[in-house]
């Protein structure tokens, strides 16, 4: 992932004449949501940051309820800079939606394996047909992520409004956790991930997380090679409760992009 220097500007973001008594915590959260990106590397780390952006965003709300804030907002002279930022939150909303989609669609696939692992255990038939589930999820997550170049060439240079500045920081944040998210949901583009079990014992230990888990081995089955079934259905269990787990986290974020839009939009309106 990029340096974070290389995107977000140190800046002061003491608002105008009262300081809002959430900036303190807003600035401590962007750092350490700043400071753990590199970490995304697991779904409970994935999930403390989707927390994270929840409560960066709650914060970010209560300061655009400032007087002093809506008033400069409002202003005519900010339109464009404001106009920048919603079509900024309409990306991170069709991002957020396709991180939804693509849980949904591997949670749906993931449930029909376990109900064939319990039934008739996993042949190379069932494998392939999981397999092509998880080819389409990759393709819509490819196709989210290629629709991100124009929100990333959008967010380059400063700001002469603070809360400005606030928003384009946070939508930053948010726009790398969701990409990590999409990137751990789809897993490499080109390794071979049976190749790295069959090459490797502690590979699936130290380099995989559940969704490549489970890819890998349907990928063993599907070329006929050996799979333990129990081994495979405690896998998937683990995958299923992950993927609760962070719809959970999406969904939360996805009402929270949602609700500061709407106050956003109400700012100007009036």
């Amino acid at each position: 992932m990029a340096s974070t220097q290389t995107r977000f500007h140190a800046r002061s973001v003491s608002l105008p004449s009262r300081p809002h008594p959430t900036v303190p915590e807003y600035e401590e959260i962007l750092c350490r949501l700043m400071s753990s990106e590199s970490a995304c590397s697991s779904s409970s780390s994935i999930r403390n940051s989707l927390e994270g952006l929840q409560d960066l965003h709650d914060c970010l709300g209560s300061s655009m309820l400032l007087p002093e804030t809506q008033q400069a907002l409002a202003r005519e002279c900010y339109g464009k800079l404001v106009d920048k930022v919603l079509g900024g939150s309409l990306h991170l909303l069709d991002l957020c939606g396709a991180a939804k989609e693509s849980l949904l669609m591997t949670k749906e696939c993931t449930q029909e394996l376990q109900s064939s692992l319990r039934r008739k255990g996993c042949d190379a038939k069932v494998a392939a047909k999981y397999l092509a589930c998880r080819k389409a999820v990759k393709k819509c997550i490819q196709k989210a992520l290629r629709n991100l170049k124009d929100l990333e060439t959008s967010n380059k240079g400063q700001d002469s409004i603070v809360m400005v500045s606030m928003l384009r920081d946070v939508e930053q944040v948010t726009l790398s956790v969701l990409k990590s998210l999409l990137s751990f949901i789809s897993g490499p583009k080109d390794q071979s991930l049976v190749s790295k079990i069959m090459h490797s014992k502690s590979a699936k230990l130290e380099i995989m997380n559940e969704f490549e888990q489970i890819d890998a081995a349907m990928q063993s089955v599907e070329k006929h090679k050996a799979a333990g079934i129990n081994s495979i259905q405690a896998d998937v269990t683990d995958l299923e409760w992950s993927i609760e787990d962070l719809e959970s986290g999406v969904e939360c974020l996805y009402r929270h992009l949602i609700k500061v839009r709407v106050t956003l939009l109400n700012i100007i309106s009036n």
